[in-house]
C-alpha cells in the first residue's frame, strides 16, 4: 500500500517532517522527534484580528473588532462544560491564542495522546454558541479589556501601533474594544467559524515520537467522518495604508513609578517575495543587535549615562501586513532617549559601523540558539506554524542565516528605519 503522506528529510539538521493533505483540504504535518516522551499538537486557523472585513461565498461581511479572539474563548465552552477541564483530566495541558493573522489551539501531553487529539479536533470543529453564553462572555472579555487598559506595557504597545497606522487593521486591539465586543452575536460567531475554520483554511502540526502511519490514519478517519464542508472562499479587504505615520507623538498618564517610552519606525510592506522578506527579517535582527545590543558601544554609552537600563528592548517585525521597528525603555529622561536613538540611527547610516567580525559572531550565536530550540516540541510546533503561514520554512533558517552578507545588513537597515517617519509614545505618572 502506497503511503498517502510525503516525507521531507532535512539532513543538515537531522530532522524529518511528514505531511498529508486530508480529503477535505486539512493539511497535517508530523515533525518526527524519536525518543521524545512529550507530544505536542497545534490546530490553527488562518484567521486573526485583522479579518474584520471579508467576502465569503459571494457575500461581503463586516464583523465587530475582536471577534477572532472572542471566538477563540468560546470554542472551549461547550454544552457539556468547559473543555479545559477535560484536557486536564486526561493529563494534558491545553491553551490557545489569537494573533493578527491566526488563531491556534494547542495541547501537550505525555499520556492519552489520541484521546486528547480527538478532544482537540472536536472542540475546534464543532461550534456551540447561544445568546446567553455569548452575553456572559461579553462580560468576561469586557473585564479583560479593562484590565489591559490599566497595564502600562500593554497600553504603550497598542498606542504605538495606533499612532503609526492610519487605516490598517494591524492597529486593532486583538481583544477589541468595549463597544465592539458588545455588538458580537451568536450569528457572528457561527458565520466566522464556518468561514475561517473550514478544513482547507487550517493546518495541524504534531511534534513528538509518533507511529506515523497510525497517526495519519487516525486523523484521516476523523476528518472523513465530518460533515461535508464547502471549500473556503475568502477574499480579505485590506485598506490602503499611507507611508506617513498617523500621529507623531502621544502622552498618556497611568500609574507608573518611572516613565515608559516606545518609538515606532513605520515602513510599509513591499512587493518582495517570501525569500526576500525572510532574509530582510533575519538581517534586521542582526543589524539591530549590532547597533543596540548589549555588546554595542552605543548601548554601553546609553547605559553609563543613565539614559537606559536593562528594560531597554527593540524588535523588528515583518509580516504580510506589518513592517516596523519598535524600541522601548523605562527612563525618566525620555526626551534625551528619543534624541539619542535618532542620532545613533542617523550616524550608523552615514558611517562604516557594521563589521564582518561582529556579523560572524552573531551568526554563530543565533545558530546556537536555534539548534537548542529544536529540542523543544513546543517551540517546533508553534514556530513551524508561524513560518508556514508566513510562507517560510522553519528548517531553512540555517541557510538564510548563512546567506546574510554585510551588504544586506547595511542596505536593509538603511531602508527599513526612517527616523523622519517615527512615532513617540510616552506613559508617565499622573500629575
Amino acid at each position: 500500500m502506497t503511503n498517502k503522506y510525503t516525507t521531507v528529510r532535512y539532513d543538515h539538521l537531522d530532522e524529518v517532517v511528514h505531511k498529508q493533505v486530508m480529503d477535505n483540504g486539512l493539511e497535517v504535518f508530523i515533525i518526527d522527534k524519536k525518543g521524545y516522551n512529550k507530544k505536542f499538537a497545534t490546530y490553527t486557523a488562518k484567521y486573526g484580528s485583522v479579518d474584520n472585513h471579508f467576502k465569503a461565498h459571494g457575500e461581503v461581511h463586516n464583523v465587530p473588532d475582536g471577534i477572532a479572539h472572542f471566538l477563540e474563548h468560546k470554542m472551549f465552552d461547550k454544552e457539556a462544560g468547559d473543555v479545559f477541564n477535560k484536557f486536564s483530566e486526561m493529563g494534558a495541558s491545553a491553551n490557545a491564542f489569537t494573533s493578527i493573522d491566526r488563531t491556534s489551539y494547542l495541547f501537550s501531553t505525555t499520556e492519552n495522546f489520541f484521546e486528547n487529539l480527538q478532544l482537540l479536533m472536536d472542540m475546534v470543529e464543532i461550534p456551540y454558541f447561544t445568546p446567553e453564553k455569548v452575553e456572559k462572555e461579553i462580560g468576561i472579555i469586557n473585564e479583560e479589556i479593562k484590565m489591559y487598559q490599566d497595564n502600562p506595557g500593554y497600553r504603550l504597545y497598542h498606542e504605538t501601533l495606533n499612532a503609526m497606522y492610519e487605516n490598517s487593521p494591524v492597529a486593532i486591539d486583538i481583544a477589541g474594544t468595549l463597544e465592539s465586543i458588545s455588538e458580537i452575536t451568536a450569528e457572528h460567531l457561527y458565520l466566522c467559524h464556518k468561514t475561517f475554520y473550514a478544513p482547507d483554511n487550517m493546518v495541524m502540526i504534531l511534534a513528538g515520537d509518533f507511529n506515523i502511519e497510525e497517526t495519519f490514519a487516525y486523523i484521516e478517519a476523523h476528518q472523513n467522518s465530518r460533515p461535508d464542508f464547502e471549500p473556503s472562499d475568502i477574499e480579505r479587504f485590506i485598506p490602503e495604508e499611507p507611508y506617513a505615520v498617523k500621529t507623531k507623538e502621544k502622552v498618556m498618564e497611568l500609574a507608573v513609578s518611572t516613565p515608559k517610552v516606545m518609538l515606532g519606525f513605520k515602513t510599509l510592506p513591499d512587493d518582495s517575495d517570501n525569500a526576500v522578506r525572510e532574509r530582510r527579517d533575519a538581517a534586521m535582527l542582526f543589524a539591530l543587535d549590532m547597533v543596540f545590543g548589549e555588546q554595542s558601544p552605543y548601548y554601553e554609552d546609553l547605559l553609563e549615562r543613565g539614559i537606559v537600563d536593562d528594560s531597554f528592548n527593540f524588535a523588528y517585525q515583518e509580516e504580510e501586513m506589518v513592517r516596523h521597528t519598535l524600541m522601548a525603555a523605562e527612563t525618566a529622561d525620555y526626551e534625551t532617549f528619543t534624541a539619542e536613538i535618532v542620532r545613533i540611527i542617523d550616524e550608523v547610516k552615514t558611517t562604516d559601523f557594521f563589521s564582518e567580525k561582529r556579523l560572524q559572531s552573531q551568526k554563530r550565536e543565533l545558530m546556537g540558539d536555534y539548534l537548542t530550540s529544536l529540542n523543544s516540541p513546543e517551540y517546533i510546533a508553534n514556530q513551524f506554524t508561524k513560518y508556514y503561514f508566513d510562507g517560510y520554512d522553519l528548517y531553512n533558517v540555517p541557510r538564510v542565516i548563512d546567506s546574510i552578507t554585510l551588504e544586506d545588513i547595511k542596505n536593509y537597515f538603511n531602508s527599513s528605519i526612517d527616523t523622519k517617519n517615527m512615532v513617540e509614545v510616552i506613559v508617565k505618572a499622573y500629575e
